[in-house]
């Protein structure tokens, strides 16, 4: 999406202005992007933020007991990244759908560009 985005400006002189319509999304392209997104959502919460809470506990003064503790609950989340992905990709797709849906009773976004 991003990148027909930018191909667009590349094609086009900057003192043109034309209109341009958007009539369609497609889905599977949005909700794999929307899948990924997600999955790197659940990558941030298996390791940084239990690296977060290290930190945290280091400065309250009990940081052995920290890491563990969070060590624990990491190796538990694990999971989440694939199903964090997995949950972006089933959005995306109803996401992209219901876009369609109302391109389709609107006929469709229209925006100027210069």
């Amino acid at each position: 999406m991003v990148g027909s985005f930018l191909c667009f400006f590349v094609r086009n002189s900057i003192n043109n202005i034309r209109m341009k319509k958007l009539t369609n999304v497609g889905v599977v392209s949005a909700a794999n992007v929307l899948a990924v997104l997600g999955a790197l959502t659940g990558l941030v919460k298996v390791t940084i933020l239990p690296v977060l809470a290290v930190i945290a506990a280091g400065n309250l003064g009990d940081i052995d007991a920290a890491v563990k503790t969070v060590g624990e609950a990491a190796s538990k989340n694990v999971g989440d990244v694939v199903t964090f992905a997995v949950v972006g990709w089933l959005g995306g797709a109803v996401w992209a759908w219901l876009l369609n849906l109302s391109l389709k009773w609107t006929k469709g976004l229209t925006w100027t560009v210069k």
